[in-house]
């Protein structure tokens, strides 16, 4: 009887683990609907998207629903602390994600010199070359003044390469486009148009018609004896 009751439940404990197998599990994102007092209610959260932009969301549900409906596509939660620089809700206000300062100087990746970038400091005087973005990160984060470099465009460095003191940035020279005065188009010369002259044609002279003078008889009267 006992190996009997064993076996029965060996076999719903495999049938069990099968089913749970051949399961798969559900890959869309759980439906989150919630009405709009709790909504409002809701605390605010911040999402951060596959290329380091942060956004924050009125809440959870709304992050879900810009993943379920391809608005922001791989969306995912993060601490608030890095939606510091984030001023408000909405795409307008994204921005990329703060991230605090390590305690040591990170050791960065050699970049060939055709990568290599300009910075230059917050007063707009001195300009250096920095071999990446990491590097500008140790600048401002462990060297003195803090955050005092920022990028500019390669040609105000001039021919400095990387390991050289700062020196005074280049002026780049503002080109503005001429604009060309147009000229206006020659028009080609009207032909006046002449009007037919109309030579006026005289009537032949009349000659005047002299009227007869009409002569009336007078009969003498008839005497009736």
């Amino acid at each position: 009887m006992n190996t009997q009751l064993t076996l029965v439940f060996g076999l719903v404990l495999m049938s069990l683990i099968m089913v749970n197998a051949t399961t798969r599990p559900s890959t869309s994102l759980p439906r989150c609907v919630l009405p709009s007092v709790c909504i409002r209610g809701s605390p605010r959260v911040c999402g951060r998207n596959p290329q380091g932009q942060c956004q924050r969301y009125n809440n959870i549900c709304e992050l879900l629903e810009s993943n379920r409906q391809r608005i922001n596509v791989g969306v995912v939660h993060v601490r608030d602390s890095e939606c510091r620089t984030v001023r408000g809700v909405g795409g307008t206000h994204r921005r990329p994600c703060y991230r605090p300062c390590p305690a040591r100087p990170v050791v960065c990746k050699q970049t060939p010199a055709s990568q290599h970038i300009c910075v230059r400091t917050r007063n707009n005087r001195e300009c250096k070359v920095l071999a990446n973005r990491c590097q500008l990160r140790n600048q401002n984060c462990h060297a003195r003044p803090r955050n005092n470099w920022l990028r500019t465009d390669r040609r105000r460095c001039g021919k400095l390469t990387l390991g050289d003191k700062p020196q005074a940035c280049l002026n780049i020279p503002i080109v503005t486009p001429t604009v060309e005065p147009r000229t206006p188009s020659r028009a080609s010369p009207v032909t006046p148009t002449r009007t037919p002259t109309v030579t006026p044609t005289r009537a032949p002279p009349v000659t005047p018609v002299t009227r007869t003078p009409t002569v009336t008889v007078s009969r003498p009267p008839t005497v009736t004896a």
